[in-house]
């Protein structure tokens, strides 16, 4: 099993600190964060951790003004990459792009350095990008695909799996980690693969159809929790018994773990992201460089019945897993992990 970075805030590695004298002494930190879209519950959460923790931090080092500013580009490939030379000639210290394709915005990123500002890929890797903050998500997706077989019962088991946008790497990664851990028991079936887009409405819609289509589906697994908001509304004014399996840490689809039907979840948590990411800007600013390629920490996220049922079944003991009341508190407050206190 693969060890993932934890970069929380009380354990920053000491190698990672550099003497006082070659850390920046400027006094101004301008953070601008471009992401693809801004309503669905998981965007909200990010923006607000992120707007949370650019005043905690600005208020607690007081030597430097921290400023933050976010930008949605609705969905608009072209809007996002006009969002992005703007941005580029604001000359802001760092940029954190959420790009929708990733080979657009390679030009850009070479522009990005020319001005001297810090470029993090978000999600999607970039080689180019001077950081990459990722997911680990084929590792995720493995981990939901297993908790699907250790959960099915043995039984013959039918899944329909909700892809997020064709061509997106992150999208990509967690279909391919699903079907890998689903590939490790014989009796799940995925009868059905169709994208999303990140979109709700057509969630809701694809939903709809594999309810009709299928009408022996017993679960619906899905690359963020956007798609079970309408999933799950559609299955219980139907009448069906399904089990949900999601991957964002969205708090409202946590709180239907306990006794309900979603059975696993991924602990992203919008909330953290936004704390993180001001963290992580912050700490680059005063000298320090993560790895290149940055894994979030991101466990499993299960009842303790679930689990325990789990690893009767054979899943495995080496993959960690937050029980919901864990997970829900660590979403909710992204300040316990990355806030001030993690860097002073």
């Amino acid at each position: 099993m693969k060890t993932r970075t934890k970069f929380l805030g009380g354990l920053i590695a000491a190698s990672l600190a550099l003497p006082a004298a070659v850390m920046a002494d400027d006094d101004k930190l301008n953070i601008v964060f471009i992401n693809d879209g801004h309503v669905a519950p998981y965007h909200v959460a990010w923006l607000s951790g992120f707007e949370d923790a650019i005043k905690a931090y600005d208020e607690a080092f007081p030597d430097i003004k921290i400023t933050g500013k976010w930008l949605s580009a609705e969905g608009s490939l072209e809007k996002m990459i006009q969002q992005a030379e703007v941005t580029i000639n604001e000359k802001p210290d760092v940029m954190f792009v959420n790009a929708i394709n990733v080979a657009a915005f390679e030009p850009l990123v070479k522009k990005a350095h020319d001005a001297g500002i810090t470029w993090i890929a978000v999600h999607s890797p970039m080689d180019s990008a001077d950081y990459s903050f990722t997911l680990g998500d084929i590792e995720n997706g493995k981990n939901q695909g297993m908790a699907m077989c250790a959960l099915s019962g043995g039984q013959p088991f039918k899944v329909g799996v909700m892809l997020g946008q064709a061509g997106n790497p992150s999208g990509e990664a967690r279909r391919e980690g699903i079907l890998e851990g689903i590939k490790t028991c014989s009796n799940v079936e995925v009868v059905a693969e169709q994208p999303a887009d990140w979109d709700t409405v057509k969630a809701q819609s694809i939903a709809e159809n594999w309810l009709t289509q299928f009408p022996d589906l017993n679960a619906i697994s899905g690359v963020t929790d956007a798609y079970l908001y309408p999933s799950l509304a559609i299955a219980q004014n139907s009448g069906r018994d399904l089990q949900f399996y999601g991957y964002d840490g969205d708090i409202p689809i946590m709180q239907q773990m306990n006794g309900g039907p979603v059975m696993a979840d991924i602990l992203l948590s919008g909330t953290r992201e936004g704390w993180n990411f001001v963290q992580m800007a912050y700490r680059i600013h005063k000298g320090e460089k993560p790895e290149k390629v940055y894994d979030f920490f991101t466990p499993l996220v299960m009842t303790k019945e679930n689990h325990e049922k789990a690893m009767a079944n054979g899943f495995p003991n080496d993959v960690e897993v937050y029980d919901v009341d864990r997970a829900l508190e660590v979403a909710e407050k992204g300040f316990l992990e990355f806030g001030p206190d993690s860097v002073k």
